[in-house]
């Protein structure tokens, strides 16, 4: 009952946010719904990539929350800054707490912050742990996901042959690495979805005159692949979420070579049938996105 009532409000604050005037009991009631489904969860973003001049070097840019509509990728809203640099967005339903990893070069802060959704405003979750807690070079964790139990964990990209996988413990920032987990993916996403299966998808892959794109299932406690999905028509879906309704994952296709705006667009990846379709063109310079439960 008391997270029910937690996220009754919630849904009525960002629906408040969003300049909708409609009597408090009926945004109530809306969230209420969207709660089991009956109606789109809401879907929420940070604009703005780090954009360093060279890599590990200092962000130019900083964050920006927005609302977006599920049905088409549209802006509803700009909710506020984040005063970081977001390079991974993630809701944890066990605690309504929305939660952000923020970029190796982030001026401000590098580690795990959480986000107002009501303002915008990221705050770390321990100012003193930085780099997550690990020792030595900056570990570009990106793409956090947090389970249906509140486990989070998250991803870097290494050079080959293979990435690492982390598990956070967002009560203290500081992430447990699991190196070597034997794959290599690039522009890529980390996502919970249905039956608390954790999924990474890799970017298109050119082999020859081949392009091919690959979803691999993922062991939740060392990110190891259990099996791998092939995905048609190859288009990059990175840092994106699982639709905890229809259970398709949101990602987003976007092109960091050029200087911003870039145009970015949301693809929808259905892993049962391992299609890709576009969804629509979304906010320029749209870096994260994030289902509200």
């Amino acid at each position: 009952m008391k997270a029910h009532w937690k996220a009754t409000i919630l849904g009525a604050a960002l629906l408040a946010v969003a300049g909708q005037h409609v009597p408090a009991q009926s945004l109530q009631g809306a969230f209420a719904q969207a709660l089991v489904g009956k109606h789109q969860p809401l879907l929420l973003g940070t604009t703005g990539a780090c954009d360093n001049d060279v890599p590990g070097g200092p962000c130019t840019h900083t964050s920006t929350l927005v609302w977006l509509d599920p049905a088409t990728g549209h802006l509803i809203r700009s909710i506020g800054p984040v005063g970081f640099t977001v390079n991974g967005l993630a809701w944890d339903r066990t605690s309504l707490t929305l939660y952000a990893s923020t970029a190796i070069g982030d001026t401000s802060f590098h580690g795990l912050i959480r986000i107002n959704p009501f303002t915008g405003a990221g705050t770390p979750v321990d100012s003193t742990v930085i780099n997550f807690g690990l020792d030595g070079a900056g570990s570009p964790i990106h793409s956090i996901t947090v389970d249906v139990f509140g486990h989070m964990v998250g991803w870097y990209d290494e050079l080959a042959p293979s990435d690492t996988y982390v598990r956070i413990d967002q009560r203290t920032g500081v992430a447990t690495e699991f190196p070597n987990t034997g794959i290599d993916t690039a522009q890529n996403g980390v996502s919970f979805g249905e039956f608390n299966l954790l999924w990474n998808i890799d970017t298109p892959r050119r082999n020859g005159a081949t392009v091919t794109q690959t979803a691999y299932l993922l062991n939740p406690f060392d990110g190891t692949p259990l099996l791998s999905k092939q995905l048609t028509p190859p288009t990059p879906a990175a840092i994106g979420d699982f639709h905890p309704v229809t259970n398709l994952y949101y990602g987003l296709n976007f092109d960091n070579s050029g200087p911003p705006p870039r145009q970015t667009f949301i693809q929808v990846v259905d892993i049962v049938n391992g299609t890709i379709t576009t969804l629509g063109q979304t906010v320029d310079d749209l870096h994260t996105l994030a289902f509200v439960r």
